[in-house]
This record gives C-alpha cells, structure tokens and sequence, in this order.
C-alpha cells in the first residue's frame, strides 16, 4: 500500500512536477536561469518548496547549481545525447528480453491499444499527441519485465528524452517509421522472438538517436553546447 503525503510532501512533489514539466514542455529552456521568488510566485506559493524541488531536479540532471549564482535548466550537449540514448539502448533490450519471459495479457492487450491510437494520431497528423503515444509503448514494455526498478529507471530516461524534443521537429518519415518499428517490436515480442526483438530495438533506438543528434546540431551554440557537457 503506497503511503500517504503529508501536505507538506504533497506541496513539494506538487511544486516539483511543475518545474520538471515546464522543464520537458520546453517552457523554461536549456540554460535559462531558474529564479525562485519567480517561481514561487508563478505556483502560489512560499521559496522553501521551490527550492527543495530545484535540488530534486538538480539529482536528476534536469537542473544545474552554479555556486554563487543559483539555478540553471541543463544545457542540453550532443555527448548528452548519445550517452543518454547508449544508457536506454542497454536497458531497454534488457527490459524487452525479460519481458517476453513475464509480460502478461493485459499488457499485451495494452500495447496493442496503443499502436491503435498511434496509427490514427499520425493518420490525422497529430504528431505532439503521437508521442506520447511512443513514450507509453516502451514504458509498458518495461513494465511487462516485471522489474520495477527498471521500470523506473526507463521512465525517467523518457521525461529527460522529451526535452530533446523541443529541438526542431520530428519529420513526417521518421515518424512513420518509427512508428512501423513499434509493430515489428510488438510482433516479436508477441511471438518471442529475443533475437529479432533486440535487433528491431537496437536500430530503433540507435535511428532515434541520430535524429536528434541531427536536430540538436541544428539549433544556436548558445543553447546547444556541441560536446561539452
């Protein structure tokens, strides 16, 4: 049974969710200076929460603490980028071969639900919509693992990856074809098949992170710091 938040540990987790939102919604942008009498004016509420999330979201790599001049939204550098797609290649094939083994029919029925709802989301080309279509796909492929840890981590690589998508847009063919990919993923998966599942998601994942590697290069030195992290 989870336990239950104090209203203090409901504030703070309120407070927080909002910063890591704007964070991932592309609102407050990659080095953008965090001030938080701004923010605590912004939520309504007193500096203490705010800054208590600002740290929470500094352990999580979404914030960077300068001494002596105060919170920054990391800068988002190509090295980031390939370190962070690297990390989600290794667990998200291991997450995949385990879950052929624990995935239940509910999940199965759930992923089937998704690519339903992704195919008519690219169909009417609502493409914001269809990725979070793609985000919830792979979470629920780790949670079918069975692991719950690994369940969390996977998600919280997914709210750092959607920052990357403020930089630019996706196009029209990678989004089909990502989307072709999840079928052949899901295909596998249901037919345990571990060999060709983790060659689907191991080109899946690697054309995604050259996507956005392309799309980072694209954007101002200002915001996008080549290989510095």
């Amino acid at each position: 049974m989870t336990p239950q938040l104090t209203p203090k540990q409901h504030l703070n987790k309120s407070v927080y969710e909002k910063i890591k939102n704007e964070i991932i919604n592309f609102t407050l942008k990659p080095g953008q200076k965090l001030l938080d009498r701004h923010l605590a004016l912004q939520f309504g509420v007193s500096r203490t929460p705010v800054r208590e999330a600002l740290n929470g979201l500094v352990q999580e790599g979404f914030v960077r603490q300068n001494p002596g001049q105060g919170y920054f939204v990391k800068e988002i550098s190509i090295k980031n980028i390939e370190d962070l797609y690297e990390v989600r290649k290794a667990l998200e094939i291991l997450a995949a071969q385990m879950a052929v083994r624990n995935i239940n029919n509910n999940q199965i029925k759930r992923l089937s639900e998704i690519l339903k709802r992704h195919r008519k989301l690219i169909q009417n080309g609502l493409f914001s919509s269809s990725l979070l279509e793609e985000a919830d796909f792979h979470k629920t492929i780790a949670s079918g693992s069975g692991n719950q840890y690994l369940f969390e981590i996977i998600s919280t690589i997914f709210d750092k990856i959607s920052t990357y998508r403020g930089i630019g847009t996706l196009t029209l063919k990678r989004k089909k074809i990502a989307f072709q990919e999840h079928e052949e993923i899901f295909k596998s998966l249901k037919e345990k098949d571990t060999q060709r599942l983790k060659k689907i998601l191991e080109n899946h994942i690697s054309d995604a992170k050259r996507d956005a590697i392309e799309r980072a290069k694209k954007e101002t030195d200002i915001l996008y710091l080549g290989y510095h992290s």
